[in-house]
């Protein structure tokens, strides 16, 4: 699993070397040159930098860790899911586009299987190394924290319900404040396609809202299923996904004039970093239910 992952972030890291330091293009030359409007877009441009350096961060991390024999498979799970969640919204806009094919689109279609089916499958085939017990390790009152999370997980939700309804069109007092802060939503680059950016906010309508609302449901339950660490590392898998690409199209310098944005706008970073907060949060609210199945002392029997 880790081999294609760590290989498309090197590819993507060279990728952005190229597009953001050396315009005329160095390692991917030919690549970049390539008029492909599916793959060569601010949606796309944007994934490629996430995955090129913290995606490929990570990786490097799960390389190590299991170097020395422990498992990797949270941080897996973040790349793999991030890979996922672009990689539907790519083949969905090829699926659905006018425009016919670049031949460049062709040679990277026999990976979407793979993205879309066989890296994140292997990540959650690996044995879990954990278990959510009914008590919190550190053994006292975390009734504020759960409360702070939990109001997080609701804004992040209100968050991605507003974005949606700016880009349907609805019209009130805060949603003008979406739409004129956050203008990356009305993208479209791509002619005769669906836009790559709505196709994201539709893939947060219909992935992360569910997955928010278990966070939420789960919340203050005691007992708390193994799989919902899955869930909360898979939402911020696609939040930061989603998320990064918003932040980094909306200063893009091929990003339309109009639908970029000032560095110094809070309420834009407000807008784009309430989402990831909110999924750290529900990590971090995990861990202390998190306990290894491993033990650190294992016993040893002594031969006779």
């Amino acid at each position: 699993v880790v081999i294609p992952l760590f290989l498309t972030s090197t590819f993507d890291l060279l990728a952005t070397l190229d597009t953001w330091l050396m315009p005329n293009g160095i390692f991917l030359k030919e690549y970049l040159q390539a008029h492909d409007p599916h793959l060569h877009n601010t949606v796309v441009t944007s994934f490629v930098f996430l995955d090129g350096t913290v995606l490929q961060g990570i990786n490097l991390i799960a390389i190590y860790k299991m170097s020395h024999g422990r498992s990797a498979r949270s941080l897996l799970l973040v790349p793999a899911m991030s890979l996922f969640f672009v990689m539907s919204a790519y083949t969905i806009c090829i699926l659905t586009t006018d425009l016919p094919l670049h031949p460049l689109t062709f040679l990277v279609s026999p990976t979407i299987l793979a993205y879309l089916v066989l890296l994140p499958l292997g990540v959650l085939s690996i044995p879990r190394n954990y278990a959510l017990s009914s008590k919190n390790s550190l053994g006292n009152d975390t009734q504020t924290i759960s409360w702070g999370t939990s109001a997080l997980l609701v804004a992040g939700a209100v968050v991605i319900v507003a974005k949606v309804l700016a880009l349907v069109g609805v019209r009130n007092g805060l949603l003008d404040i979406i739409r004129l802060n956050d203008p990356l939503i009305f993208l479209d680059d791509v002619e005769k396609t669906i836009p790559f950016i709505q196709v994201v906010i539709w893939q947060y309508v219909l992935v992360s809202l569910p997955l928010f609302a278990i966070s939420i449901f789960y919340h203050f339950k005691t007992t708390k299923p193994a799989f919902l660490w899955e869930v909360a590392v898979a939402n911020f898998a696609f939040l930061l996904t989603g998320q990064f690409i918003f932040i980094v199209g909306s200063f893009y310098w091929k990003t339309p004039k109009d639908l970029r944005v000032d560095p110094t706008n809070a309420v834009f970073w407000i807008i784009n970093l309430i989402p990831v907060v909110a999924a750290l949060a529900q990590i971090q609210s995990l861990s202390v239910y998190r306990s290894s199945l491993i033990s650190k002392y294992p016993k040893v029997k002594k031969r006779s």
